[in-house]
């Protein structure tokens, strides 16, 4: 398993009059390869409870479990952890800082010691997989790139780290269709090459329906929910008093649903539905 955490609590300010318990018994287990999307309103406790996962924010009760790594205990290698977990802020395009793209990207590898060749290895590799000309870009101070370039050199900064894990917070905020749709299609690509387990938060649900394989919903700090993007579908009146939504096209099932068109479970992407619909009609079935 990649993560494992059980009984995770935790308070802001405690014993003050601005105490705030963000996280509440909150268990989850996340597998490895697993794409988990979390979702929920604001305030209730998603970005607290991912900046647990690289010891951004410190345990105050409960167990973490990360890749082996017990977070619970006195003396955790940190540096360890945090080549393991990958973390992509939102924005994270206004955290790059130095004079080169090279150099930002090399920044982590640097940290951990490595040899010169082998931090050469990393950048290029990470430039590279992030969609990127190396020979291109890696001179260039990174101000002086799109906010697509900008968001991929934040992101290939991560992956020089070698993560097996990868958490992102919104990692398409501020991008429009076209830009969110390549930064998702990178990131499903890295799962399936480069690092096993995804971690990602996303208030957009048609980009959770089509890109996640498991979803947990927060609510006031708790895990509501954990579930398929399937079985969300059918969570419409829970999510609607959680102050969310579903999916555009599980809205369309629903209507299609009413209209006497019934179509399976695990049709939530448009090219399912084309697919299903397609079907119903060569074989004669309700005019659509």
């Amino acid at each position: 398993m990649s993560i494992v955490v059980k009984d995770l609590n935790f308070v802001y300010s405690p014993k003050s009059p601005f105490e705030k318990h963000a996280l509440i018994n909150v268990n989850l287990t996340v597998e490895e390869g697993d794409f988990l999307a979390i979702i929920g309103h604001t305030g209730s406790g998603k970005s607290t409870f991912v900046q647990h996962l690289n010891g951004l924010v410190k345990l105050q009760s409960g167990t973490i479990i990360v890749d082996g790594i017990d977070l619970s205990q006195k003396k955790i290698d940190y540096k360890k952890l945090r080549g393991t977990v990958g973390m992509v802020f939102q924005y994270p395009e206004y955290q790059l800082f130095a004079d080169t793209v090279y150099d930002d990207v090399a920044f982590g590898p640097k940290n951990l010691k490595l040899s010169k060749q082998e931090i050469d290895e990393r950048v290029k590799e990470a430039i590279k997989l992030v969609g990127l000309d190396f020979d291109y870009v890696n001179q260039k101070s990174p101000f002086e790139l799109s906010g697509g370039e900008k968001r991929r050199v934040a992101l290939a900064g991560v992956l020089a780290m070698r993560p097996k894990i990868l958490v992102l917070d919104e990692p398409t905020a501020g991008l429009d269709p076209q830009g969110k749709k390549e930064i998702l299609d990178l990131v499903t690509s890295l799962h399936k090459t480069m690092t096993p387990t995804i971690i990602m938060i996303n208030h957009d649900m048609d980009e959770v329906a089509r890109y996640a394989n498991k979803v947990a919903v927060f609510d006031m700090g708790s895990v509501k929910y954990l579930l398929t993007p399937e079985q969300l579908a059918q969570k419409q009146d829970e999510l609607v008093k959680m102050g969310l939504d579903i999916p555009t096209l599980a809205k369309l099932k629903n209507y299609l649903a009413n209209k006497g068109i019934v179509l399976p479970d695990d049709c939530i992407t448009v090219e399912k539905m084309v697919e299903y619909l397609a079907d119903i009609k060569a074989k004669g079935g309700a005019n659509v």
